[in-house]
């Protein structure tokens, strides 16, 4: 959702910067706050873009939960943490972590993924020092969705 916001104000930012340019740029004693003016919209233009490029990302590797549909198909597994690192972006107070883990299916091979996670300070540390199985719920028609519910 973030993502959204931050790519349709960085789509306004780079319109406007556009018009202003082409409105100032036509007079001469506007012509100099044509230049300048436009230079500050489109940096920040471009500061909008990066951080509609990163929310995107978290968005795409973050553990999501699952509808109730989806959570009365799913399979139940466990999640094995191989590896917990603490990024330095931090969303809503709470540092994103990045996470390795070891899917378990009840029937199947394990299998790795890595996703993103926001956590608290202390469930993060937790995670750190390692050996920690959570349970876990699966999709079945897509083992790359899956659902934590200890750490949403």
């Amino acid at each position: 959702m973030a993502s959204i916001v931050f790519g349709t104000f960085a789509v306004i930012a780079v319109i406007v910067g556009v018009v202003l340019f082409l409105v100032l740029r036509r007079k001469p004693h506007t012509r100099v706050g044509a230049y300048v003016s436009a230079t500050f919209v489109f940096l920040a233009a471009g500061m909008l873009a990066m951080g509609a490029i990163s929310f995107a990302s978290l968005e795409s590797t973050a553990l999501k939960t699952f509808t109730p549909e989806e959570r009365a198909a799913a399979v139940p597994c466990n999640a094995a943490v191989l590896k917990a690192e603490q990024t330095s972006n931090k969303l809503n107070g709470r540092y994103i972590w990045q996470l390795r883990l070891r899917v378990i299916p009840q029937a199947g091979d394990p299998y790795q993924i890595e996703r993103t996670a926001r956590l608290t300070s202390s469930m993060g540390e937790r995670l750190e020092r390692g050996e920690v199985v959570l349970s876990c719920l699966v999709a079945p028609t897509d083992h790359t969705r899956i659902e934590i519910p200890a750490l949403a």
